[in-house]
């Protein structure tokens, strides 16, 4: 028997009952464990200000990193760890890592490419240095000495000339920093560094290249359903009709999504979403909007230019190439390279 066609008036709410799922990269148990980590610990902050949102330091002497930002293959879960244990003086081996948890991490924006170092390591490391001077300061008094006198390594703040030190768990262990990010906190000079710029395993990578690793697609909750996007013929088409009947004889669809011009199959099966994606039929408007293949270096070249990124302006250069005794002239073409997923894009949604 053939589950009922629900119509386009369909809810989202009402497509995802009985489903609980995750977006993001950490999911459920990764979530308990992040949570459970140090019961003694204080609630925690996702404002993008404050040192507390980006990292806490566990009674048991473990630092928690908690980045926005999401590993899409550029190695931010050893990189982010070697920027925060950098300028905070721990190994990244005392540092646990969550990532992609909107309960848990701070919203940094989204993941692109670079971005996630260029902006997100940023404010972690900035979070870092913060915090680092705060566990300087705390030290200060336990070890009667001048905060310009000590210095945070290892997990401890210690004095430079030598000797023992406290450990960070001592001074702020479960608690809070209450702190906001100090865009002046002393970084570290680069001639220091000990873990920045050192080439560390990826601990991605072992799993990626034995077949082990988890994706998004492996990812299962009792109860849950399947879907799949049907795309327009071109970009731009907008949808002008739907024939729900055509999935009608699809195993265990469940139901077809129109949302303007979004149109979806949901099934119980991944097989089942797949098949009714393919067999849906759906009436598309024309839009032929993108040039033509062999065409296309001609079409850029005469798209008008909007702005010129300017990176320095020193000089008359209008000048200098008039009085150049030899001018050289080149063109380059290069073509457009993106980021290329090991698995297709794919979300799970509560």
């Amino acid at each position: 028997m053939t589950a009922p066609i629900i119509p386009h008036r369909l809810t989202r709410r009402a497509v995802l009952r009985g489903g609980a799922l995750t977006v993001g990269f950490v999911f459920a148990g990764m979530r308990t464990q992040a949570l459970a980590q140090d019961a003694t610990a204080a609630p925690r902050s996702l404002d993008p200000k404050n040192v507390d949102s980006f990292l806490s330091v566990n009674s048991d002497g473990t630092v928690t990193v908690f980045c926005g930002k999401v590993d899409l293959g550029q190695g931010l879960r050893i990189a982010i760890r070697q920027i925060a244990g950098e300028e905070l003086g721990i190994g990244v081996d005392m540092i646990q890592y969550v990532e992609g948890d909107t309960a848990l991490t701070p919203d940094q924006g989204r993941t692109s490419g670079s971005n996630g170092i260029q902006r997100g390591g940023m404010q972690i490391r900035q979070a870092a240095a913060t915090a680092r001077e705060a566990l300087i300061e705390l030290a200060a008094p336990r070890l009667n000495m001048k905060a310009d006198d000590l210095v945070a390594n290892d997990g401890q703040v210690r004095p430079k000339s030598g000797g023992a030190g406290v450990r960070f768990a001592d001074l702020i262990g479960g608690r809070n920093f209450n702190l906001e990010l100090n865009s002046k906190a002393p970084l570290k000079n680069p001639a220091t560094y000990t873990l920045v710029g050192k080439p560390l395993p990826r601990p991605d990578v072992p799993a990626k290249c034995t077949g082990s690793f988890t994706y998004m697609h492996d990812f299962r909750v009792v109860g849950m359903v399947h879907a799949r996007v049907v795309r327009p013929p071109a970009i731009g088409a907008t949808l002008l009709s739907v024939n729900d009947d055509s999935v009608s004889r699809v195993p265990g669809i469940i139901a077809v999504v129109r949302q303007r011009n979004f149109l979806g199959v949901v099934a119980q099966t991944e097989w089942g979403a797949i098949s009714g994606a393919r067999q849906l039929k759906a009436s598309w408007s024309d839009w032929q909007g993108l040039p033509d293949e062999d065409k296309l270096w001609d079409y850029v070249r005469s798209t008008k230019i909007t702005k010129d990124d300017v990176t320095s302006d020193r000089g008359d250069v209008n000048a200098a190439l008039a009085a150049a005794n030899k001018r050289l002239s080149a063109t380059y073409d290069f073509a457009i390279h993106t980021h290329g997923s090991i698995g297709p894009s794919c979300a799970v949604a509560a």
